[in-house]
């Protein structure tokens, strides 16, 4: 018996300093939009479009549903088409969960809207575990670009790999209606 509490007591010894020697999560990687303009992969970046989507709602199946964000922009011009993705209701706060084939070190996301653009407040990168880490925060503001309209996030290269990120649209500060989601580009290192 005597044993038994001399082993256990040093596994708990073995794991308590195996939880100290765990390393802390990354600080979140908040970077500058480059609206209007969408960022290019640079030599030695992978880019690559989303073959997976699912969000908390959709305006109706197929057409605007999460599905339409999948794939290279089809959305031929500007305007409230079913070609992309569009939440149930028109003044909420909703996310898009996009999954990809490839796991890369992420070094830019560019988002690809063609409807009432701009009204993106968040994107996560998702990890494997479901743990996320935040690589743009912002408040939505009316933007006069050129249609269709691109979010280009920059995004320091992540020490992780990642092939899913979660987007965040909050529709009701702007009051103008649904915000519609084309594409949406990840660009990486896959070493």
């Amino acid at each position: 018996m005597k044993l038994l509490y001399i082993f256990v007591g040093g596994l708990l010894f073995l794991l308590s300093g195996l939880a100290a020697c765990a390393p802390a999560p990354a600080p979140p990687v908040v970077a500058t939009p480059h609206p209007g303009k969408p960022l290019l992969p640079q030599t030695g970046e992978f880019s690559q479009w989303a073959a997976g989507a699912e969000a908390s709602s959709e305006f109706s199946d197929p057409e605007w549903s999460a599905i339409q964000a999948v794939g290279e922009p089809n959305t031929p011009l500007c305007g409230d088409y079913q070609s992309a993705w569009a939440t149930a209701g028109s003044d909420t706060i909703e996310t898009l969960v996009l999954t990809y084939t490839q796991s890369v070190h992420v070094t830019g996301i560019n988002i690809v809207q063609t409807f009432n653009p701009n009204q993106v407040v968040q994107v996560d990168l998702v990890g494997t575990f479901g743990r996320s880490v935040t690589v743009y925060s912002g408040t939505p503001y009316a933007v006069d670009q050129p249609c269709p309209f691109t979010l280009a996030i920059p995004v320091k290269r992540t020490e992780g790999r990642y092939n899913r990120l979660r987007i965040t649209v909050d529709q009701s500060v702007l009051g103008l209606g649904w915000n519609e989601i084309d594409a949406v580009e990840l660009i990486g290192e896959l070493e």
